[in-house]
């Protein structure tokens, strides 16, 4: 895929430029003001690339029945059987020994657990099996021209593209990725692609597309970026003992969870709920309901690492996948190494 879009040819702006003059968005792009000139000017690129993007894109309808039936619609005990599963965890720990030697350095140069990397990439796209089958183009255009609710923030993303398609030298209808517009081994959004994509292998080119070691070094980046701490923990579950041992009732838990990231640790244990690991009063928490069969709840305590991985999906139930994988994948790793005689036991753990 990639040696096609390298080779491909990327028409300049300035050969297939539009002028404004000559140039009408949709009723739908009209309804939704979309402001080119402005669009240009965040992204730094020509008002008439973006008119020669927005011509050679297609509409899909398709693309707007999926961004209103997202999987994170479901609650938790569906979300996590689509990616708890034997063969995405047995993918994961084969994922782990074929890219060991990456995802150590990763580990040690940009401090993010080869776990919590495999798992990114196992959840995105099964391991770079399945990036997508959507022009990034007509995505982007469909959701930043079409789709009110979100147009703010993928309008921005067509602009990014433009630029990025720029840089690179992609043809702009050659690229597919997700619905959404997100590309490669690790599905990133053109600004993150922008601004978190490293060359990891040091060819003076950064690929995601069939890069590994490229994509495993960019999502250990964007991790760095948004905030992780090597070596903390991601979250914990709680015990609901209560103040005098009687449990905690529903309506202090529905309070404390209604808190979102604004929860202090003090307030959990003035209210009987404790964790395995004991916080401290400085440490930054969330209490969550995660919705179970039978109508019952399984509350957990998020930390900051936990906001760190909302910072690449903001779903809850993505975050928590993601982490439970990872787990999963680790102890996978940790057998398969022990089984060769090979396991050497990390000092401090690295999530």
């Amino acid at each position: 895929m990639f040696k096609q879009i390298k080779s491909s040819l990327f028409v300049t702006a300035s050969a297939l430029a539009l002028t404004s003059a000559t140039f009408t968005i949709s009723a739908s792009a009209q309804a939704a003001d979309v402001n080119l000139d402005e669009l240009a000017k965040y992204a730094g690129v020509e008002r008439s690339a973006l008119n020669q993007a927005i011509t050679a894109a297609t509409y899909q309808q398709k693309i707007i029945d999926a961004m209103n039936r997202p999987y994170e619609g479901k609650p938790w005990y569906m979300y996590r059987k689509l990616f708890m599963t034997d063969k995405r965890i047995q993918g994961g720990v084969e994922f782990y020994l074929k890219h060991e030697q990456e995802l150590m350095r990763a580990r040690n140069e940009i401090g993010v657990a080869p776990e919590i990397i495999c798992a990114i990439i196992g959840v995105e796209t099964f391991y770079g099996s399945s990036m997508g089958t959507w022009k990034v183009l007509d995505a982007l255009y469909t959701l930043g021209f079409h789709y009110p609710a979100r147009q703010a923030y993928f309008s921005k993303e067509f602009a990014n593209y433009v630029k990025l398609a720029q840089r690179e030298g992609w043809n702009l209808t050659d690229i597919k990725g997700s619905y959404a517009g997100a590309m490669g081994m690790g599905q990133f959004m053109p600004s993150s692609y922008l601004n978190f994509a490293i060359d990891f292998d040091g060819d003076q080119h950064v690929n995601l597309f069939n890069n590994s070691s490229d994509a495993i070094g960019s999502v250990a980046n964007y991790f760095r970026g948004h905030g992780w701490t090597t070596g903390a923990a991601v979250m914990y579950p709680v015990h609901l003992k209560g103040v005098k041992g009687q449990g905690v009732s529903k309506a202090t838990l529905d309070k404390l969870v209604k808190k979102e990231w604004d929860l202090t640790p003090n307030e959990l244990t003035a209210a009987g709920i404790t964790t395995k690991v004991a916080l401290t009063s400085d440490q930054k928490v969330r209490l969550y309901a995660f919705e179970l069969e039978g109508g019952k709840y399984d509350y957990q305590v998020a930390l900051s690492n936990f906001y760190t991985i909302t910072r690449y999906n903001k779903s809850p139930l993505y975050a928590r996948a993601v982490f439970e994988l990872s787990e999963a994948i680790a102890q996978g790793y940790r057998q398969a190494k022990l089984n060769q005689g090979t396991y050497v036991p990390v000092k401090g753990k690295t999530q």
